[in-house]
């Protein structure tokens, strides 16, 4: 009789993000992770939350109808396992007890609030599936967010620290970039202001030797460097000099919505100055020499640590998650 091997297991991984929810779909072949689905739809949480900390309802609204067109699409592919979870805004908004409730009930599983450290582990772990995993060198992997910036530095997959700064592409453009004007003077003081939220992390683990090299596991990394290529050429690479040409062109503009109408990967991404705000007095605080777009962050780190909780066990073998040593 012919003999059919087990279709293998299916994961899925929800985010609710500051700015942006996202589900993502995955199985494992031989040790390699492959989506079958992705989902994405901007619900802008972070700037909802009025100055009493409270999500305002027409934001609360889009999030549920957002997370029932996932419900959908997570019945039709039915994973083995779902972990679904929520990051800054929602652990800093105060109304978020009476919204949890009803985002599980809308997707149809349960909706964890991660702290900033294992929100870090799991880009970490993310990232850490895209490189060598031979290489056992150090790593810095940063994730600007909408209303938090993460640092993880790691030696090979072994991670080392992980902080969490409350700094976001969100409230960095609301403060230095009010209704949507770029100036010279804003610009410059959104970069010293984000210098000075990372004054801390530079006397510490994150430079003991400048960093020739650091990845970016976030959207606003991924579309600058795009914007970079575009403007430089494909080999362009995303350096403190050609972060230093964008500002300039983004000033030059003099509005948010000039930006996007001149480069179509600003579109993409809510409140891109302020990201590039953050970048810039990060790499100068850190001694960043360059920036390496990852294509792999928190879902799909949350993923893999599906993967490894679960599979291994399963199949006899010794493997572990991921973890802070």
């Amino acid at each position: 009789m012919p003999s059919f091997a087990a279709e293998p297991p299916v994961y899925a991984a929800v985010e609710l993000g500051s700015d942006s929810f996202r589900l993502h779909v995955g199985r494992f072949e031989g040790g390699c992770l492959q989506l079958v689905a992705s989902m994405a739809e901007s619900v802008r949480l972070s700037a909802s939350i009025d100055e009493d900390g409270m999500l305002c309802p027409a934001a609360m609204r889009r999030a549920l109808a957002c997370l029932g067109e996932f419900r959908a699409a997570l019945d039709a592919w039915r994973p083995d396992a779902t972990r679904v979870v929520a990051t800054s805004a929602l652990r800093m908004a105060r109304n978020a007890s009476l919204f949890l409730p009803a985002a599980g009930q809308a997707l149809g599983h349960p909706v964890e609030i991660i702290a900033g450290d294992e929100a870090g582990r799991l880009v970490y772990l993310g990232v850490a599936s895209t490189l060598d995993p031979h290489d056992s060198g150090p790593r810095l992997v940063i994730d600007v967010g909408s209303g938090t910036t993460e640092l993880v530095a790691g030696q090979g997959a072994a991670i080392r620290r992980i902080e969490t700064f409350a700094v976001g592409a969100v409230r960095k453009s609301l403060t230095f970039f009010p209704d949507g004007r770029i100036d010279g003077a804003g610009f410059e003081a959104a970069v010293r202001s984000s210098r000075s939220r990372f004054a801390d992390a530079a006397v510490g683990a994150y430079d003991a030797q400048g960093w020739p090299l650091a990845y970016g596991a976030c959207g606003t990394v991924r579309a600058l460097a795009e914007i970079v290529r575009q403007e430089e050429g494909t080999d362009a690479r995303l350096t403190r000099a050609a972060l230093a040409r964008l500002r300039h062109a983004f000033v030059a503009s003099g509005n948010v919505a000039r930006v996007r109408l001149a480069w179509e990967p600003a579109a993409r991404v809510s409140h891109l100055p302020g990201g590039l705000a953050i970048l810039i007095g990060l790499m100068e605080e850190l001694d960043i020499a360059e920036l390496k777009p990852v294509h792999a962050g928190l879902r799909v780190g949350a993923l893999w640590d599906l993967y490894l909780r679960t599979a291994p066990a399963a199949a006899g073998a010794s493997v572990e998650p991921l973890g802070v040593v």
